[in-house]
């Protein structure tokens, strides 16, 4: 007999130890496993929070520091004059060489990032500016004029991009000019490259861990610096709507591409900025939809988020190597235990195989061996047990032959009563319960055999299927004792109309009955069919719950075929099948063929 994988026992003492002693240790690496997990998740999220803060802060001090400077630059008393003046008046005027003076030394204060100081008039035109080409310009439209205007307070815009050089990013500082009487006589403007505050996003990026990133994202969730991947600058996490990119586009704020490829479709991002989260793990497209750890900081001065970003695997590294140091250990454990288990089970199944080798001698035949008891443990016992059971086995072969005459003449007896046991059984096993006829066994096999043999001689089968009409309603109505005595009834009554001796009425199932009917063509099919519906109609079963007439009524459906070897039986019955459900769906009390 085959043998499972674990069929013997030294095997199975093998598996043993190693359960035992493997499983502890695997549940203590995955609870080690998961808390180490958890423990270097909050180290990242404390270190990427940190940086992300920092970084908040430093764009903060940044803007607070320039709308402070700007502020006190507003209120030099040579840019007040001059803007006093009227246009007439300021033309090569003292005053106008003052403020242009003035301009160029607040300009000169940081030469590298500060693009142009411009003076913006009550109407928003740029009357003087370090810039040259820039005097005259319409500047009203802009937020750093109408902002200071409308408040009396100092204004930092939102960056954009220049038209005339697309890889310049600017951002405004503004602050009204008024006199000595405070009222505002025009605007103060500083032009500023915004590559220093994109700088403050992507400095030393990497103290938040390794392969950390940062993001800088405004009120729109559009990118305003990303560390690795400067590409998506002016683009959004989400599709933005139309009218929307379309306003961001003539300001500046968004790139002039397409609309399929102005965003990265970060929903799961767009969703933690929306409600305030200050920490979230998502996936972003900018690291291969890789998981990523995510911090999130707000500024104080203008409504945008510091995100930095580690990815998930990187900061979980640590696990991986405790995991390969914890296979090892496996390994070697493993290895341990298993020479054990081996030497243990040597030493325990020896016993076992010497008495199922003497257990083998005795069933090929060698009755006089013996089981020699070398111990009293369990296996001492057993081969005691042995060498009782050969004995009485023994004495019990030496009557066998006598009991075996016995035990044959017996057996024919009870043969020839099974015999006649099975002729009763079979005649009731094809007879159904309740209606005394026919059942569904005794059918098919009817079918099958008939068949057989009429696609022999080439004539024609027919088969009437019917069932009762609203039985369902007569069994709650009549109960199930009035049900059960109602088709019986009904077999009788059709059993007696078909009578001739190769037809066969049997209880298809339920209500449904079949009538078989051997070399019957389909208008006698039809004869025999309305013969049965008018036996039922003339026993007049009430039938109250009936919406087709008070009494019993069937319906019929009938098919005739010729079989062949090529056409299954169950053609026929799913023929006469489909002609019982027209009967049915034409108001029943009917026949159909087909």
């Amino acid at each position: 007999m085959q043998q499972t994988f674990l069929g013997s026992i030294r095997r199975k003492l093998i598996a043993s130890f190693l359960i035992v002693s493997l499983i502890p240790l695997l549940l203590l690496a995955f609870i080690n496993k998961q808390t180490t997990e958890k423990a270097l998740t909050d180290n990242a999220r404390q270190a990427l929070s940190a940086a992300a803060h920092e970084t908040a802060n430093r764009i903060d001090a940044f803007i607070d520091a320039n709308l402070n400077a700007v502020r006190v630059e507003a209120i030099l008393p040579g840019l007040a004059r001059y803007l006093s003046l009227t246009p007439k008046q300021r033309n090569d005027s003292p005053e106008m060489q003052l403020a242009i003076e003035t301009l160029i030394r607040l300009s000169r204060k940081d030469m590298v990032n500060i693009l142009s100081y411009a003076l913006l008039d009550l109407n928003g035109k740029n009357v003087l500016d370090t810039q040259i080409s820039n005097i005259g310009k319409d500047e009203s439209v802009e937020n750093y004029f109408k902002k200071p205007l409308e408040t009396g307070l100092s204004f930092v815009s939102s960056m954009k991009r220049t038209p005339t050089i697309p890889d310049l990013v600017t951002l405004f500082f503004s602050s009204p000019v008024r006199n000595a009487k405070g009222n505002i006589l025009g605007v103060l403007r500083v032009s500023y490259n915004a590559t220093g505050v994109q700088q403050l996003v992507t400095q030393e990026t990497e103290r938040a861990g390794a392969k950390s990133f940062a993001i800088l994202l405004d009120e729109n969730y559009i990118y305003l610096a990303h560390s690795t991947a400067p590409k998506l600058i002016f683009k959004s996490i989400v599709p933005l709507p139309l009218d929307v990119v379309t306003e961001l586009q003539r300001q500046g704020r968004l790139l002039n591409s397409p609309v399929n490829e102005l965003a990265t479709n970060e929903l799961k991002l767009k969703e933690a900025l929306e409600n305030k989260q200050s920490y979230l793990i998502a996936s972003l497209s900018d690291t291969g939809n890789q998981v990523n750890l995510i911090a999130i900081a707000r500024l104080k001065y203008k409504p945008w988020s510091v995100l930095f970003t580690q990815i998930l695997a990187v900061a979980l590294a640590p696990v991986e190597k405790q995991i390969r140091d914890a296979m090892f250990l496996f390994a070697i454990i493993a290895s341990v235990v298993t020479i054990i288990a081996f030497a243990i089970g040597q030493l325990l199944t020896m016993p076992i195989i010497y008495l199922t080798n003497i257990v083998s001698q005795f069933t090929t035949g060698n009755l006089d061996i013996r089981a020699k008891i070398t111990s009293k443990d369990e296996i001492g016992h057993l081969a005691k047990s042995f060498n009782d059971m050969a004995l009485q086995l023994k004495i019990s072969l030496e009557t066998l032959e006598q009991r075996v005459l016995e035990r044959t003449a017996e057996l024919v007896i009870a043969r020839e009563k099974t015999e006649e046991a099975n002729q009763k059984l079979e005649q009731l096993v094809n007879v159904d319960g309740l209606t005394q006829v026919a059942n569904r066994r005794c059918f098919d096999t009817r079918l099958q055999a008939e068949w057989k043999r009429l696609s022999q001689e080439q004539q024609p089968l027919s088969l009437i299927l019917f069932d009762v009409d609203k039985f369902k309603s007569y069994n709650d109505y009549y109960g199930h004792l009035g049900g059960d005595d109602c088709l019986l009834r009904i077999a009788q009554i059709v059993q007696k109309t078909v009578n001739r001796p190769a037809d066969l009425v049997a209880r298809y199932g339920g209500e449904e009955f079949a009538v078989l009917l051997p070399n019957t063509d389909l208008a006698a099919a039809i004869t025999i069919a309305e013969n049965i519906q008018q036996a039922i109609h003339h026993q007049t079963i009430p039938h109250a719950q009936s919406d087709i007439k008070n009494i019993v009524t069937i319906s019929l459906g009938i098919s005739c075929i010729i079989p062949t070897c090529d056409i299954k039986p169950d053609t026929l019955i799913a023929s006469a099948d489909k002609a019982l459900y027209n009967a049915k769906q034409n108001g029943r009390d009917r026949y159909c063929t087909s």
